[in-house]
C-alpha cells in the first residue's frame, strides 16, 4: 500500500483487526496428508507420518492432533489415523500391481491428502465431521444455509465469518454521497456458493453472483431455493468477459434486464477472489463498468494492495476504509476488507 499513498493517509483509514475470542479449535476443515507405507520386512509396511508438510521444505512432520482445529475434527482425525496405521502394517494401503523394473506409475505406492471438514449438527445435535470430498454437506452463517460439496472453497471459520459479512454488508449498504441512499444493486463477484450476494439479499432490490466455476454456480443457485430468496441470480460468466458474458436475468420484475444496465450510481461490486488476487483483465473490466462502490474481500493483503493501487490510479476510486479480520489465529494469514469510492467527476 505504501508504494501509491503515504502511510499517514492510510493509517487513518485502517482498523484495527477484528477477531473472536476462539483462537483454538476455530478451524472447520483440515487436510492432513500421508505418503506411501515404508516397507519394514516380509509384507510388514509402516507409515512414517500423518500430519502436514514442514514450512520450506517437502518433508512431512507428524500430527497426532491440531490446536487450531475443532474438537469434532481432531476426534475424527484420530480415529482416522489409528485406523491408517493399522491397514498400513497390514499392507491394506500398499498397491501390489507393480510395473517391471520398479518404474513409478499409477500402479506405484502413493500417500494420499485426507479431507476432515465440519457441518452443521445433526438433528440431535451431534457434530457432523465429513470425510468425501463429494460429499454434500450444509453450513449455516447468519441463519442462511449453505449446501456445498465438502471438497469446494468455503470459509473455515464459523466464529470470524459472520463478522466478515457484516462487514462486507456494512460498507455495500452505506448512502452514496450524491444520493443520500444506500446502492439498489449488488453484484459479487467470485460469489462461489454465494456467501455474500445470499447474505445481502434482504438490503438490495437485486443481488447478482457472477462465477466462471459452473459448478459453483449451481450451487449458488440451489442454495437460493434452499433459503426461499428470490430477488438473487447466478450466471456463469466467461473470464474474458465477465460483465458483459452473462446471460440477461430471468428473476421476476426482471426479465430480459442484464447488469450492463444497471444504474453505476446505485450498484455497489462485491471482491473476494483467490490469494492470487485478480487478473489485469478483469480488473480493466472492473474500471469500464464502473460501479460506485467496491468492496474487495482479500485472503491476500499483499496482491490486494497490488490491485488497489490500479483500482485507484486507473480506476479512479478513493479508498475508504482498510479493515482486517483475523479469520486464522496461530497463523501469518490475515484476511482484509477494503472498501472503495468512485471519485467524483473533476476531483
Amino acid at each position: 500500500i505504501e508504494g501509491y499513498a503515504s502511510s499517514s493517509a492510510i493509517a487513518e483509514k485502517l482498523f484495527p483487526t477484528k477477531g473472536t475470542d476462539e483462537i483454538y479449535e476455530y478451524r472447520s476443515k483440515l487436510t492432513p496428508h500421508y505418503q506411501a507405507p515404508v516397507k519394514m520386512g516380509d509384507d510388514e509396511y509402516e507409515l512414517e507420518a500423518i500430519g502436514f508438510q514442514q514450512m520450506f521444505s517437502r518433508k512431512l512432520i507428524d500430527v497426532e492432533e491440531c490446536p487450531i482445529a475443532t474438537p469434532a475434527i481432531n476426534a475424527k482425525y484420530k480415529e482416522t489415523r489409528c485406523s491408517l496405521h493399522e491397514q498400513a502394517k497390514q499392507g491394506l494401503l500398499n498397491n501390489k500391481k507393480r510395473r517391471k523394473r520398479n518404474r513409478r506409475s499409477k500402479n506405484m505406492d502413493v500417500g494420499a491428502t485426507l479431507l476432515f471438514r465440519q457441518a452443521d449438527d445433526d438433528a440431535n445435535g451431534n457434530p457432523v465431521v465429513i470425510t468425501d470430498n463429494n460429499e454434500y454437506m450444509m453450513t449455516t452463517v447468519k441463519g442462511i444455509k449453505f449446501r456445498y460439496q465438502a471438497g469446494n472453497f468455503f470459509q473455515n471459520n464459523n466464529y470470524v465469518v459472520p463478522l466478515m459479512v457484516d462487514g462486507v454488508l456494512d460498507a455495500a449498504m452505506r448512502n452514496v454521497e450524491g444520493t443520500g441512499k444506500p446502492p439498489s444493486y449488488l453484484i459479487d463477484c467470485y460469489c462461489g456458493s454465494g456467501l455474500f450476494a445470499l447474505s445481502a439479499s434482504n438490503k438490495f432490490k437485486l443481488c447478482v453472483g457472477i462465477e466462471v466455476n459452473e459448478k459453483a454456480v449451481e450451487e449458488a443457485m440451489e442454495n437460493a431455493k434452499l433459503n426461499n430468496i428470490s430477488n438473487c441470480q447466478f450466471v456463469a460468466a466467461s473470464a474474458e468477459a465477465i460483465f458483459t458474458s452473462p446471460p440477461a436475468l430471468t428473476i421476476p420484475g426482471f426479465e430480459e434486464q442484464k447488469i450492463q444496465d444497471f444504474v453505476r450510481e446505485e450498484t455497489v461490486v462485491v471482491l473476494d477472489p483467490p490469494r492470487k488476487g485478480c487478473s489485469g483483465k478483469f480488473l480493466e473490466q472492473l474500471y469500464d463498468y464502473s460501479p460506485q462502490r467496491i468492496v474487495y474481500m482479500s485472503c491476500g493483503p499483499s496482491t490486494q494492495a497490488r490491485d488497489a493501487k490500479g483500482i485507484v490510479e486507473i480506476g479512479g476510486y478513493d479508498i475508504v476504509s482498510i479493515q482486517p479480520y483475523d479469520l486464522f489465529p496461530q497463523t501469518k494469514h490475515v484476511e482484509c476488507l477494503m472498501v472503495f469510492e468512485k471519485k467524483k467527476k473533476g476531483s
